[in-house]
Parts: structure tokens; C-alpha cells; sequence
């Protein structure tokens, strides 16, 4: 059905793909029938812009809109919270950085203003879409169209057998 094939691991052609969320990154079997797979030099997405609301932003902007310096997530002064870093791991509470780990419009932060509690960031919007034609994160949501890894090597098709053999088809992993 379509919605699958849009919304696959995109283990179509023999573009880079990270289907089983490899820590170096995207990676594709190759043609060279020495070098069973090799791991392709994707530019990284640009970290000091947002998408959307900025849930997933993880750049260093660490003032508000009115030019306060952010707290540290870290540290409760001068403002006591319950965003603690070791409580939302998966949210990068890092330093004193913007970020927004409650859903809010964009990006956030507790003021070192004892009368401020907290206040936007102004981080600006990204374009193109996210982490489609650049790395973000592992790079398990590139859908870009590099066939060719670090090396030189020419990228083997997902749904080939030859010259190497894998069970990392379409058929496979049609939600990654």
C-alpha cells in the first residue's frame, strides 16, 4: 500500500539509510563484493534552528526573548522546578540551554531573574523539513539520496541480494 512505501525505512534504491539504528550512523550494503557495508558522510542538520515547536531542538541558545540568561536545568536556584535531567534523559536538559521538554509553542527556560520564572527563547525556524536530506541524531530519519559511502563505494540496492546477502529488505522493516 502507499502509506507504507512513503512512510518506510526508505530501504528503497541504494540510498543510506540507518534501519537498525547503528550509533555510527547511516550506512548501506556495498557493491564492491570486498567490502560488505560501509557507513556514508551525511552533513549534519543544523543545530541552531528549530522545527515545529522545538521539541526536539538541541542547539545552545541560552538567553530569552528579553536578553535574560537561562538557569541551569541542573540547579534550583533562583527558581525550584521538577525538570531535572536525570528525570527527562531524553529531553537534553544540558547546561543552561533553551529547550522544550512540556510541548509549549517553542523552545523555553527558567530565568536567573528571581522575578522572571520563566521565559521563550528566540530560536529560529529551520528549513528545509527536519532530518530528511541531513543527519540528526543516529540519522534514523535521513530519507536524502547519498548512494555513495565515506569510502567511494557504491551503495548495493536495498532489495538486492547480490553481491551481498541480508535480510535488511523493505519487506522487513516497513516502519523504519
Amino acid at each position: 500500500n502507499i502509506w507504507q512505501m512513503r512512510w518506510s525505512a526508505g530501504l528503497e534504491e541504494n540510498y543510506c539509510r540507518n534501519p537498525d539504528n547503528d550509533e555510527k550512523g547511516p550506512w548501506c550494503y556495498t557493491t564492491d563484493p570486498a567490502t560488505r557495508f560501509d557507513y556514508c558522510n551525511i552533513p549534519e542538520c543544523e543545530v541552531e534552528c528549530m522545527h515545529c515547536s522545538g521539541e526536539n531542538y538541541h542547539g545552545e541558545v541560552a538567553t530569552t526573548v528579553s536578553g535574560i540568561e537561562c538557569q541551569r536545568w541542573d540547579s534550583q536556584k533562583p527558581h525550584s522546578h521538577g525538570y531535572l535531567p536525570e528525570n527527562f534523559p531524553e529531553k537534553d536538559l544540558k547546561m543552561n540551554y533553551c529547550r522544550n521538554p512540556d510541548g509549549e509553542p517553542r523552545p523555553w527556560c527558567f530565568t536567573t531573574n528571581p522575578t522572571k520564572r520563566w521565559e521563550y527563547c528566540d530560536i529560529p525556524r529551520c528549513i528545509p523539513a527536519p532530518g530528511r536530506q541531513c543527519l540528526s541524531g543516529k540519522g534514523e530519519d535521513y530519507r536524502g539520496t547519498i548512494s555513495v559511502t565515506e569510502s567511494g563505494n557504491t551503495c548495493q540496492r536495498w532489495s538486492s541480494q547480490f553481491p551481498h546477502r541480508h535480510a535488511r529488505t523493505p519487506e522487513n522493516y516497513p516502519c523504519k
